[in-house]
């Protein structure tokens, strides 16, 4: 018979590092776009799992010298061949008993800022835009808590993580939620964010008589900054283009001008265009990398977490 404690364990011996599950049913006040059965109707469970971004990722970035290691561990291949690893472990568990395992796409500033919506393909069916929310999803799970940044939080890794979500027919034990704080809102995500973004109205969400509640964020100055236009973040703007003077608080891109902005300029900026990845789009070469350094939301939250004691570290096999 299957059990959770089977499909957590694959997940880790494929190369995740944690793993939680959630009951449909505690998605059911949210959204349709975001529900899983609108993505999968028979699905049951959802099984979130992540990975570590490792903390010498951020090393090249806070000693100037080389930011490479932080697109490539933190978010390239280095950490994603270890999820897709999990994912294939634990979908051929699940299809070796009987059950369906889909991969959900998961999205972070996607659901507060995108393209807009397609058309639905038919009556009474869904546009094709369906898309669980990733962070919202990894605490049904139990994993941890939205942090005041909107960044997720685990007890293990603080910020450092990455996650995917596969949904599944298989009716499994759901994990409890957290009932802790990890974050402790003493904002220096706020603080040292370069972006100027973070610290925005409240916004929750509650399940089960659990409130999880983060800063909204202001998704345009966080893309820009994320595609390492803003000079405050990064310095090769600055180089390469040396009269865009950009002051990235006074911008008031949406989260979609500034994606298609990344688009226009990591063709003209060499550091930019070095790192870009995936196919052409848009007429450029691929897609830009990412070249903020998460100074804020994820490097001054994990010094302060760690200068707390707030953070227990993670050992392959220790979440049941």
């Amino acid at each position: 018979m299957l059990t959770a404690q089977m499909v957590k364990d694959a997940a880790i011996r494929g190369g995740a590092d944690i793993c939680g599950i959630a009951s449909v049913e505690r998605f059911k006040d949210g959204p349709p776009e975001t529900h899983p059965n609108s993505l999968f109707p028979e699905a049951k469970s959802v099984i979130v799992y992540a990975s570590r971004i490792l903390k010498g990722s951020y090393k090249g970035i806070q000693e100037g010298t080389d930011w490479s290691a932080y697109w490539v561990y933190g978010y390239g291949s280095g950490i994603y061949s270890s999820l897709g690893g999990a994912t294939g472990a634990v979908a051929s568990l699940l299809d070796d008993h009987g059950h369906e395992a889909v991969v959900s796409p998961g999205g972070h500033t996607l659901l507060d800022e995108a393209p807009p919506a397609r058309e639905p393909l038919g009556k009474d069916r869904m546009p094709p835009c369906i898309m669980l929310h990733m962070r919202v999803s990894a605490a049904f799970a139990g994993l941890g808590e939205l942090g005041w940044s909107k960044v997720f939080l685990t007890p293990e890794f603080g910020p450092r993580q990455r996650f995917d979500i596969l949904l599944t027919d298989a009716e499994l034990e759901p994990d409890p939620l957290m009932e802790e704080s990890v974050c402790d809102r003493c904002m220096a995500c706020v603080k040292f964010c370069p972006g100027k973004c973070l610290g925005g109205e409240r916004e929750s969400v509650e399940v089960e008589g659990r409130t999880f509640e983060w800063g909204e964020v202001d998704c345009g100055k966080c893309k820009v900054t994320h595609w390492g236009l803003n000079p405050d973040a990064s310095p090769f703007v600055t180089k390469d283009l040396p009269g865009m003077a950009m002051k990235v608080e006074e911008t008031t891109y949406d989260w979609y001008e500034a994606y298609r902005l990344g688009f226009a300029l990591a063709d003209r900026v060499d550091y930019l265009k070095l790192i870009s990845t995936g196919s052409a789009e848009h007429g450029q070469g691929g897609r830009p990398g990412s070249v903020c350094g998460a100074v804020g939301c994820v490097q001054a939250c994990n010094t302060h977490l760690e200068a707390r004691k707030r953070l227990k570290g993670g050992v392959k096999g220790d979440v049941a």
